[in-house]
């Protein structure tokens, strides 16, 4: 991984997650892919209360696919430093439920 990019299941960097464009603080939206079902979204909330305890989980939105088989759950995640983002980074792709995270 290099300066200018942050992790992703693609390894790729979107301009979205290109630290060159980040200013803290700053409200960072996520949006995370993976199968259809409620223990996509328990993994999901467990890993952004570890990392945001005051963070309100009523905030999620949760989108199926058009098919039903996949759902993509969006956040805002409010940060203060590089090391939060890279850290919910590592956790959301140490997750098995996770197909990816953008």
């Amino acid at each position: 991984m290099t300066d200018s990019q942050s992790p992703n299941s693609t390894g790729n960097s979107s301009p979205m997650l290109n630290e060159a464009l980040w200013q803290f603080p700053m409200d960072y939206p996520i949006k995370l892919i993976g199968d259809a079902g409620d223990e996509l979204l328990h993994a999901v909330r467990a890993i952004i209360v570890q990392h945001f305890p005051d963070f309100d989980l009523a905030t999620l939105e949760v989108q199926p696919s058009r098919t039903g088989k996949y759902h993509a759950i969006r956040a805002t995640l409010p940060f203060d430093h590089r090391d939060q983002v890279l850290a919910i980074y590592a956790d959301l792709a140490a997750c098995p439920l996770i197909k990816t995270a953008l």
